[in-house]
Order: C-alpha cells, then sequence, then structure tokens
C-alpha cells in the first residue's frame, strides 16, 4: 500500500490581540447578512428604512397578503401615490436573483398599474441578501432591455395563477400590449453592499454590527443669549443662587456681579450644550432610549444627593454636580465618548426636564 502522507504545517498567525482571544475574528457585516433568516432580514430592512426616511417625505411598509407587489413604498411627495414615488422590493432568498424570481413581481407590476390599483413607480428596487446574479444583472445593466418578450414567454408559467389567490389572470390582447410597451428601465438592484450604506447611516448600525462608535463631533457653544431651550433649568440656578444670596429672587445682573456666580452660570451652560451635542450624538448612532438610559444612570447616581440637606440651593447644584463626576459609567455603549462636562450637563437637562429641583422654594 502506497499512501502519501506528508506533515501537518500551520503558517504563523498574525500577531493576535485580546478581543480575538475574547470574541473570534470580526466577522463582517455582508458575511453576517447571509446568514439571516426571513425575519432577521426582515427586520434590517426595516431598520435601513430609517435612512430612506430622510430622503423621502414618507416610507411606508406593505406586506402580507393582497400586497399587489408592493413592500417598503417611499414617496418623495405629500400626494403618496399622486407624486413621484419609488418600490423597494426585498426577497429573501437562498440564492442570488435570478429572472425566473421576479417575473411574479414584474407580472404584478404590470396588472395592477394596468387596472389602476396604483400609478407606475419611478423607481423599482430589488434587494436580497445573495445579491443579483449574473444572468439578471446583465439584463438590469441593459436597462431591462428585451424583458417584456421574456415576461410574455413566462407569463402562463409564473404568474398567470400567482398574480391574485382569487384567479387567474390570463394573458389577454390588452394586458399584451400594456406589457410590451411597459417602461422596465425603471427596475434597479440594490447590493448588500447598498444597504449596509444605509443601514450604517442609521442608529441601529454599531448595535447590529459593532465595530465601535465613530469619534465624536466638537460639542455645541452656548450661543450670546439664553435659547428657550434653556429656559427652565436656568430658572432654577437662579432660584439656587437667590437662596445663596439670601434674596427673594435673583436676576441676571445680579449673577453678572457676582464672581462666583458667573463662573458657576457659564460653566453651567457650557455643560449643558455639551450634554446636549452628546443626546444627538446618540440620536445619530444608537437606537432611540439609550440616552435616556445614561440619564437615568445618572440621576440614581445622584439621587442621594438630591434629597439630603443643604444650606441653600447653590451648594445642592455643587455637591450634586461633584457626585455626577463620580459615577461610573462601566457598560453603557456612550461611555467611550462621555466627557466630564457630560455628566454636569446631564444634571441640568434633568432639571430642565424638572425631575430635579434645586432651591428649596421650587419643590
Amino acid at each position: 500500500m502506497s499512501i502519501e502522507l506528508t506533515d501537518i504545517s500551520i503558517p504563523p498567525l498574525q500577531p493576535t490581540y485580546s478581543d480575538v482571544i475574547n470574541h473570534g475574528a470580526t466577522i463582517l457585516p455582508q458575511v453576517r447578512i447571509l446568514n439571516y433568516e426571513d425575519k432577521e432580514w426582515e427586520r434590517f430592512i426595516e431598520e435601513c428604512t430609517h435612512y430612506l426616511q430622510s430622503q423621502y417625505v414618507s416610507v411606508r411598509r406593505s406586506g402580507g397578503a393582497g400586497d399587489q407587489g408592493l413592500d417598503i413604498v417611499a414617496f418623495r411627495t405629500k400626494d403618496n401615490f399622486e407624486g413621484k414615488w419609488d418600490n423597494y422590493q426585498c426577497k429573501h432568498y437562498d440564492h442570488p436573483l435570478s429572472p425566473s424570481d421576479i417575473y411574479i413581481e414584474m407580472g404584478k407590476l404590470c396588472y395592477y398599474t394596468l387596472n389602476n390599483e396604483y400609478p407606475v413607480p419611478e423607481n423599482y428596487f430589488f434587494a436580497a441578501p445573495q445579491g443579483i446574479g449574473t444572468k439578471l444583472g446583465k439584463i438590469i445593466r441593459n436597462n431591462m432591455k428585451g424583458f417584456n418578450d421574456i415576461l410574455i414567454e413566462n407569463w402562463d408559467k409564473h404568474c398567470k395563477s400567482k398574480i391574485t389567490s382569487t384567479r387567474s389572470i390570463d394573458l389577454d390582447t390588452k394586458l399584451s400590449d400594456y406589457i410590451k410597451n411597459f417602461d422596465f428601465s425603471i427596475v434597479k438592484d440594490l447590493s448588500v453592499l447598498d444597504l449596509l450604506d444605509f443601514h450604517r447611516k442609521t442608529p441601529y448600525y454599531h448595535t447590529r454590527f459593532g465595530g465601535g462608535l465613530p469619534s465624536r463631533p466638537k460639542s455645541l457653544n452656548p450661543p450670546k443669549e439664553i435659547a428657550e431651550i434653556e429656559a427652565i433649568y436656568v430658572r432654577k440656578l437662579l432660584d439656587a443662587y437667590a437662596e445663596w444670596l439670601n434674596k427673594s429672587d435673583c436676576s441676571m445682573n445680579d449673577v453678572e456681579n457676582n464672581k462666583s456666580l458667573k463662573l458657576h452660570f457659564d460653566e453651567a451652560r457650557i455643560q449643558f450644550y455639551c450634554a446636549e451635542s452628546l443626546e444627538k450624538f446618540s440620536r445619530d448612532y444608537l437606537e432611540s432610549g439609550e440616552f435616556e438610559r445614561l440619564q437615568d444612570s445618572i440621576y440614581r447616581g445622584i439621587v442621594n444627593i438630591i434629597i439630603s440637606e443643604h444650606p441653600n440651593g447653590f451648594e445642592k447644584v455643587k455637591d450634586t454636580i461633584q457626585e455626577a463626576f463620580k459615577i461610573q459609567i462601566d457598560s453603557h455603549p456612550l461611555k467611550d465618548r462621555l466627557e466630564l462636562a457630560d455628566r454636569g450637563g446631564i444634571c441640568h437637562q434633568l432639571a430642565n426636564n424638572d425631575r430635579i429641583t434645586w432651591a428649596s422654594n421650587d419643590e
């Protein structure tokens, strides 16, 4: 017996870091998507519509029985179907889309637009986790030339009994002529990379695919004049200062003429706008509710200071902010983007939202 055996030799890997040892090598988003089941793919597409909502006046979801060939409908005007609109057809198959996979959708498009159920969209996009196959890709890249005849040839096999569940749709002269003259150049495809570009611009991307948050932009500077959004926390600060001054009220003139109050007030505004900037950053890159969860963490860390006795509201403000600076934020997704001023700013946001107050007469 002559079986040739060779030694096993595993080539050396690149230097390995702790995150790889702990979590395994990074799986690219386009690879993860290939393993999505129907429901997860549907959820991913719905997350992508968050980006579409910034490009259209409104985006609606169709689906289920009787969807008439519509999936995600995006309107460019308030006139809905009376104005310009696009359709996004999301197909979940375990293979790249081929011409036979879209016959039924194109059949519905022709049948229902012929019967004035809805007008022809400006664009009709196909999106699938495995992408578009070579044959269909060539047809789409060629502006769907010749597809009219292809659809007619395949009508009986792929469309006749599948357009509606109630009856068969025969290819009569009226429908055939309509298909022959239909402009299928509106049909386009969206690759997985296109969809990931959409998704990357939503607050869901980092939760789904990881990779860390981007660098945080420079925080907003407070405007010279106090803005309307500052009204509540500013009033509460003035009430706190009044207690410290042992006066019935405190005006901005009092603040301007007192070095300590002026320094504290200016810093409070910087902190507030820093936290407002962080909130916007969170809305851009994280799911709804994450910033509120951070506010809750800060609130729980300062609540014992809030309910403790203080000689006046100004001392309570200072003690509370100082305590906020000490709070450990270990697990929140924003922890690596937090600045010290954010913690004080969140305290002022909580005051602005009427969750906390400083002066005893405000309680």
